[in-house]
């Protein structure tokens, strides 16, 4: 027979159910991160909901980095997270205005131009000149200040388009995520029309970013994390997009 003290203990013994679903913000909208049957972005919320088992819940919010910039991550009490980010992204180099868990995933932005008109990046001097192709809202390190000066900037709204821009010499050079690059060129033929240059812009870890009073939430993402450097399934996802 099923006691009261018994249906207390189970309800007391069941892990604690996240008490709202909040958004995890992609700001990517290209390839592999959106695809029209999920992408990167809807695997990596589904796993990471599926591991922290109802102590939080996530919904993917795509939108561009633009609108993310003016509407969410400018209120320091923002709710929810925000997926694929870098403390140079966003100018928290020192990590003090958001809270940031481990590193999600390694990444390097390329530096692609026209196998005609080679750029091998050596830092910014070295696009001195050029019409770089940009992503609208896209912060650029070390370059946003070159700008509109000595380095001309077009901005579109995909990483595909400047591809395409850079392929058909309309743009001198551009720069893109290696995960992004790896996975359009193979999708969409373009192997033979750019040029990788040897040096990337730079180098970085992709985390997970939260409101600077979020340290509960993002420690229970630290321990999925942690644990997902041994976990097949995770491996199974960054395979399925090529991130190395």
């Amino acid at each position: 027979m099923v006691t009261f003290r018994h249906c207390l203990l189970l309800i007391l013994a069941a892990p604690a159910m996240a008490e709202e679903v909040l958004n995890a913000y992609n700001t990517y909208l290209s390839q592999p991160f959106v695809l029209d049957k999920g992408g990167l972005a809807a695997d990596v919320v589904t796993y990471l909901n599926s591991k922290l088992k109802g102590r939080y819940q996530f919904a993917l919010q795509t939108m561009p980095r633009e609108r993310l910039n003016t509407t969410v991550i400018h209120q320091p009490d923002f709710k929810g997270i925000v997926l694929f980010m870098s403390p140079r992204f966003v100018g928290d180099i020192n990590k003090t205005r958001y809270r940031w868990s481990i590193p999600l995933m390694e990444d390097a932005n390329a530096v692609l131009s026209h196998p005609a008109r080679k750029v091998e990046y050596t830092g910014p001097d070295s696009l001195k000149g050029k019409l770089f192709a940009g992503v609208l809202g896209h912060r650029y390190v070390d370059l946003d200040d070159r700008f509109g000066k000595d380095i001309q900037r077009e901005d579109v709204a995909s990483e595909l388009a400047n591809l395409h821009k850079v392929a058909a010499r309309r743009c001198d050079v551009t720069i893109t995520p290696q995960t992004i690059y790896r996975y359009l060129v193979n999708q969409h033929g373009l192997q033979n029309r750019l040029y990788v240059s040897a040096r990337p812009h730079i180098s970085f870890s992709r985390h997970i970013l939260a409101a600077r009073h979020e340290d509960k939430m993002v420690a229970a993402l630290d321990e999925v994390l942690l644990a997902s450097k041994a976990d097949p399934a995770w491996q199974t996802i960054l395979a399925k997009y090529s991130i190395q």
